[in-house]
Formats: structure tokens, sequence, C-alpha cells
């Protein structure tokens, strides 16, 4: 099966699969079978008749992961110490066990155990009940004995506890690194050390079960994880008296055969074992009593590998680093990962559009919100003034309407002529006796309803600027979500073919994750080793992704860590490229200047150059400045809308200070891929562009933020080309020249007679220029910011790899397959 089709393979048959309740329920009594007769093999393992400590460690090891409850698998160690040293065996490990327990109670009770202090105490344990099924007279030997089983207890504990939760289900991590297979093959060992003595036909099972072992870790893991196997099973059953050190050699070199031809079909690894192990134990003994039952071991493990499922070595694969099954299993839970953390965002999205539903949404509209104050003015008015009338009854039981029309019209009149003497309407004075203290009140509750009225208003608009912020975070909230899911949807063998490749050319990467394969916006991540990664990404890895995509390809950023993978992220490289230049003075007499700029790369594929200019002069000027273009430069790096970014801005220029403050803004949004600008021109002065000889002005006439609460967001489109020099400037350029003098004839005289295309001569020239006109002396801070787009160029030529190629075209096939 070749890479590609082994991970559409893959990738179609987790694609949507998601366990049912019959499937968890199979795959946790399996554990539990597992661990039940690994416990029993375990309690009949010993070494040389005489130290048993795997039972019991195995059982500690269960206790701290699963809990006391959930642990009963391990007791099934007690029958299998029944089966190989009678009840005597059994009695002194079910006193380990409750012993234990009892001792873990009193010291831990009722908080959790320091697993630091665990090993000790099993060792602790173990000495002193193996020294109570002494007697009472202990020799030398005696306490030695108890004390290396002791010992060994300890360190089985480590050792175990590196490897059994993946068999309880309690992995946290899906790879194991070298010492973890060494544990795992220990455990493995422990394990088989059961079968001693048990035979069939005159084979030993041991044999059969350590081959069988050797060959699944050949055809899962290689020649590395079948020899590292080998030794680690060949030396514990040495241990045990089963196998000479010869046969342990035999054995680590029939399993380096087999591991060897890991990619080819499971019967030529069988194969190499069977002739390793026959020829080679020959070689060593002659004996063709030790070579038949070496040779019929060999034969059976080799049959029952051939029948092994291919699930059972995928999953042992799937563990092992560097493999493609581990490759495939992490680029899944990633996945898995991605697609839980789209859905959330996709629900917080989905609370923020009803927050924003929620404030927009308002029964009041402004014309009932008028109609309601004027209500309550006149009731004020009636409350204070018609209180005690001997008319009230008339006036409001009986003709409320028409008094309420004539307190309306009387209103109105006053409303017409603010401070000055007005008369009461002619039907007001015809039914109020207390003429005088009506007109008084209704002045005084028109007032307050004034005031009412402009701050109903201005919450009015706070709402709505508030529902239009929250909308605008859901939208990037949607966004991202929309651009996880985009992720997922990517090719596995469009990776897998990148991935093959690169270990084609001698390169080794932990794996690849292709982000986006859109033309213009790729977006490839490398694992690889620290060790010479920026080399490697800029060498090898760019230059064969351009050419396997067909456009340049280049080094986004290279993360790396001590002693740890590195990731590189390869991304389209911009069509154009922005150089920018910035000359800048204060006004006389200061020393900071009030005007900021910036020049941004967004990380969306476009660049930001902005120009703000403070009310005023000095430090107050450039804070305001300063806040506006920071924030604004946050907000579009956040992925906000620019027209919405500006109004947020507006609104918190607005809302900083009660003192009168504003500031201009001049912003460029240039498209690195198209060199299409958006100009955003706030109360700011004209921008030019210098194309060859001509000089084209960019102007808008919007007032400057922080003056009016709903600002009118006015953009300019200009389409760049390679060569031409954008200008943007602060107000003290443009208002350089002295009366009598066009500004902006003057200007364009001065950018004509440019005979330099260095960005920073430009600048440098344009205040200088500026600085003459008004004799040396600036009358306002000057700032002046020069960009020259430019056509990208290549640091790389492109690397074509035979058998790679028409990544996109393989994504369209599949969709359209789909």
């Amino acid at each position: 099966m070749t890479v590609q089709s082994f991970a559409d393979h893959r990738m179609l048959s987790h694609k949507g699969r998601l366990p049912t309740g019959k499937s968890v329920q199979r795959r946790v009594w399996l554990r539990m079978s597992l661990l039940v007769v690994g416990a029993a093999l375990l309690g009949r393992a010993t070494i040389t008749s005489q130290v048993a400590p795997f039972a019991f460690a195995y059982f500690i090891v269960l206790t701290e992961i699963l809990g006391t409850k959930r642990s009963w698998p391990a007791w099934a160690a007690i029958v299998g110490a029944t089966l190989s040293g009678g009840v005597g065996s059994a009695a002194i490990l079910l006193v380990e066990f409750l012993f234990y327990r009892l001792v873990r109670k009193i010291l831990f009770r009722g908080k959790a155990p320091d697993l630091h202090w665990i090993p000790f105490i099993a060792a602790g344990v173990d000495v002193v009940v193996r020294l109570a099924a002494v007697g009472t007279v202990w020799t030398r030997y005696d306490v030695l004995l108890a004390l290396a089983d002791g010992g060994l207890v300890a360190v089985l504990y480590l050792i175990f506890f590196q490897t059994l939760p993946i068999f309880a289900g309690k992995e946290t991590n899906h790879t194991l690194h070298s010492e973890q297979w060494i544990s795992l093959a220990i455990l493995l060992g422990s394990v088989s050390a059961g079968l001693t003595g048990w035979t069939v036909h005159g084979v030993s099972v041991l044999n059969m079960a350590v081959d069988w072992l050797v060959l699944l870790m050949a055809a899962a893991g290689g020649a590395g994880m079948a020899t590292t196997t080998a030794a680690v099973l060949g030396i514990l059953t040495m241990m045990d008296k089963v196998q000479s050190l010869s046969g342990v050699a035999v054995l680590v070199f029939a399993g380096l055969l087999a591991g060897i031809l890991k990619d080819g079909r499971r019967g030529w690894q069988s194969l190499a074992f069977i002739l390793g192990m026959g020829l080679l134990t020959f070689g060593t003994t002659r004996d063709w009593q030790t070579v038949g039952p070496s040779l019929l071991a060999a034969t059976a493990a080799s049959i029952l590998a051939l029948f092994t499922s291919n699930r059972v070595i995928e999953t042992i694969a799937s563990y092992i680093p560097g493999t493609l099954e581990h490759r495939v299993t992490e680029q899944s839970r990633v996945r898995r990962v991605r697609t839980l953390l789209s859905e959330r965002i996709e629900e917080l999205g989905q609370v923020f559009d009803e927050l924003s539903y929620t404030f927009a949404d308002t029964a009041e509209s402004p014309l009932f919100s008028a109609q309601q104050l004027l209500d309550e003015t006149v009731s004020g008015v009636a409350r204070h003034v018609c209180s005690g009338c001997p008319r009230r009854s008339k006036c409001w039981d009986k003709e409320s309407y028409g008094t309420y029309q004539a307190m309306v019209r009387t209103l109105e009149k006053i409303e017409a002529q603010p401070g000055g003497h007005v008369f009461p309407s002619r039907d007001l004075k015809e039914r109020c006796i207390r003429i005088d203290p009506m007109m008084e009140g209704l002045r005084r509750h028109l007032e307050l309803m004034q005031r009412d009225a402009l701050w109903v208003g201005k919450v009015r608009e706070q709402r709505t600027l508030v529902s239009a912020q929250l909308s605008g975070v859901a939208g990037v909230m949607r966004g991202l979500s929309s651009q996880l899911n985009q992720h997922n949807e990517t090719s596995l063998a469009a990776e897998e073919q990148v991935l093959f490749a690169l270990e084609q050319m001698g390169l080794y990467v932990d794996h690849v994750h292709i982000v986006s394969l859109e033309p213009g916006k790729v977006e490839v991540e490398v694992s690889q080793p620290s060790k010479g990664a920026y080399e490697h990404s800029v060498r090898m890895i760019a230059p064969l992704l351009s050419g396997v995509l067909g456009e340049h390809i280049t080094v986004g950023q290279v993360e790396e860590t001590d002693g740890g993978p590195c990731m590189s992220v390869f991304r389209s490289a911009r069509l154009f490229q922005v150089e920018t230049a910035v000359a800048n003075v204060p006004r006389e007499g200061r020393s900071v200047s009030g005007d900021t700029y910036t020049a941004v790369d967004l990380g969306n594929g476009k660049f930001a150059l902005g120009v703000s200019d403070g009310m005023g002069n000095g430090e107050k000027a450039r804070r305001e400045s300063k806040a506006a273009i920071e924030l604004l430069k946050k907000l579009m790096k956040a992925g906000f809308d620019e027209q919405l970014a500006v109004r947020t801005v507006n609104s918190a220029l607005l809302l900083r200070s009660q003192d009168e403050m504003f500031t201009t803004l001049d912003m460029a949004l240039i498209d690195l891929y198209s060199a299409h600008t958006e100009f955003l021109k706030i109360g700011s002065a004209p921008s030019y562009i210098k194309r060859d000889h001509k000089v084209i002005p960019v102007t808008g006439a919007n007032v400057p933020m922080g003056i009016l609460q709903d600002i009118d967001v006015q953009t300019v489109d200009e389409q760049l080309n390679v060569g031409d020099v954008l200008i943007l400037m602060s107000d003290g350029i443009y208002d350089a020249p002295q009366q009598g003098v066009d500004r902006e004839v003057w200007l364009r005289h001065q950018i004509e007679r440019l005979e330099t295309s260095d960005a920073q001569e430009i600048a440098d020239t344009l205040l200088e220029s500026a600085m003459r006109m008004c004799r040396g002396a600036a009358r306002d801070d000057m700032t002046v910011m020069v960009a020259k787009i430019s056509e990208y160029q290549p640091e790389w030529s492109s690397i074509s790899w035979p058998g790679l190629a028409g990544l996109r075209r393989n994504k369209e096939r599949r969709r359209q397959g789909a």
C-alpha cells in the first residue's frame, strides 16, 4: 500500500466515526480482560523461583491509576500465585495486598497519596511481609532475599507506572518515548515470564510468546523497536534460566532481520525471522535438540503473527514516533481538538451575536422616547402646580385632553424662545388660575426634559455602538471558526505526500500539517528537530513547496525550543513588498511631537501605513494620537472591519475624558498580493501618489475622530503599480506655506521635482522643503511617511520532486468525488 492510499484509507475510516455505547463498553471489557490475564501471569512470574516482585508492583500501580475500587483485576494475581507456588505463595501475596491498603489508608487519610513516597512504602511493606513469612528467626540470606524483593518492587513500580496507563485507558499522551518503550518491553517480558514451564507438543509457550512479540514490534516499529524488544525480553527470560546468552543474541539478530523488512509484507518478515533463528541457533550450538524447539517456536510465532489483526499492528505503531500510523493518529487528534475548538468559538460567536441583537433591538423608538419625556414633563408640572387647586377635577378629570394640549402648546412656545419672555397659550390662560406658577414650572421641567433627552440620545448612540462592536467580535469569531473548519478539510494524503518527499530528500521531520492550499494564502506547518531547522526550511522545504504548489513559498516563522521540536510555518510569498521611511520634527519649542505614525504588516496579506495628528502639540497630543493609532492597529490585526475599527476608536476618544480631545487619521491599507490600496482619511491632510512624473492626490472630507458621535468613514480606493511612491503627511507639512501660497500647488510641485526614488531621501527632502517655507521654525508638528511599492524578489528557486505534484488538483478531485 502506498503512502497516499494508506493515508486516504485511514482518513476515510476515521472520518465521522464516533464511538457508540456498545463499542465503548466492549473496549472497557477488553481492557479489563487484558488486565486480569496480565495479573494472573504476573502472579506466576518469578526470578529463579525465589523472588516474585512482579504481582505486588502491578497491584500497586493499578491501585494508584484506577483507584482502590476499579483495580479489582489485580486481585487475579492471587490465582496465578496459587498455580505457581501453591497456597503459601498466594497467602503471602494476599497479605501484601491487604497490608499495603491498610498502610496507604493510614498514611493518606482524607487526602490524595503522594506518588513520590509510594515506591518506598511498597518496598517496606514487601520486606516486612516477606520476613514475617519466614518466621521469627532470620538468616542473612533471608534478609538479603527480602531486601532484593522489596527493591525490585520499588523499581518495577516505577517501570510499570510508565506504561500501564495505556492498558488502563489513562494515558495522557499518545506518544511513547524510548525509555517508555523499554519500560513496556520490561512489562511484556514480566508478563511472559508467567508462561514459564508451559509447553505445547514440546514447544515452549514462553519462547513462542517472546518470538511473537518481537515479530509484532518488527511489523509496527521496524528494526529499532524489534531489536530493543528482543534484547529486553531475552535478558528477562535468561534470568529465569529459560534462555542462554547466545540465544538472546540470536533473538536480537533475528528481530533485526525482520525489522529491516518492515515496509514489505509480513510473510517476508516471518520468513527472515525463522531463517535467522534456525541458522544462527544451529551455527552457535550445532545441536538439533536445541535447534528444533527454537525453530518450531519461531515458526509457530510467525504463523500467529501472520494471523494477527492489522488493527493490532496499527495500534502498536500509533504509539511509535516516526511511523505513519503515529502521524495519522496525531493529526486526527489535532483535527478533533480543532473541531471542538471551532464549535466552542462558534458558540461564543452566537453569544456575542445575541448580545448584539439585545443591545440593538430596543422597543423604544426616538419618537416614543420623546413622547414619554413629554408626558413625564406634563405630569411633573401637574403634580407640583395643580395639586390642591380647586379646578383640578375640572381640568384633569373632565377636560384632561384639552389641558394636556394647552400645556404642550405652551411648552412649544417656551422652547422656541429660550431665555425670552413668553406668554402662555390662549387656552392655557383661560383654563389655569395659577398661571405664574404654571409658567415657572413649565420652564423648569422643560430644562429637565431637554437634559434627559440629551442623555437618552447618548445612551441610544452608545447602545448602537456597543451592538456594532459585539457584532464585530462575533464576526471575528465566526471567521476564526470557519478558518479552523477549513483547516480540518485539507487533504491528509497531501500532507503525507509532502512528508514522504522530504524523507526521500534525506530530511527527517515529525509531521506536516497543511492549513490552507488556497492560492495566495498558502500556509503549511512543519515540525522538525531544532538543530538546523532554519537552514533546512530555507534550502529544502520552502523550495520544494514552491515547486509543488506553483507559487513562491517563503518561511513565515521558525519557533525553536531548546532540545525540543521546531515548528516552521511556510506561507505564500507576497507579490509586492513595501519599503517605508519617515521624517518627523516637533513644533518649535517642543521636545515631543504630537504626531504618531505606524507601518505594520497585519498578517492577513495587508500592510497598513498610518499617520495620526493629535489636537495641539506636545505630550498630550502625542498621547491622543498614539492611543488612536495603537488601538486601531490592534483591532485591525484582530480581524475587525476597518470602518467598525475606526468607529470604535472614535467612541473611545469620546469616552476617554470630559475634555475636548480629537485626532486625525490618515491610513492606507495595501494588499500585498494585488497592490490594491484602500485609504481611510479622517480629518487628515491630502495624500499623494507619485507615479513616474505624475502626481495623484487622495483627499477626504471627514471631520477628525473624537468630535462627533456618529462618524462617517469614507474610503478611497486606488490601484498602485510597481514603482509607485505613496506619501502620507500631517497638517504641519501641508500647512507649511504662508498665506498667499497655494498649498496644494506647492506640494505637487515639490513632489514632481523629486529626483530620487529612495523612500528616506524623499521623506527628508519634503520635510526640508516644509521647514524652508517656515523659515526654519516649525509652526506645527511635521511628519511625512513615504512608502515605495516594489515587486517581491524570490529568495530561491523551486524544486520539483518526481511523483509529487498537483496537490491542489488532488484536493479538487476529492471534492468533486465527494
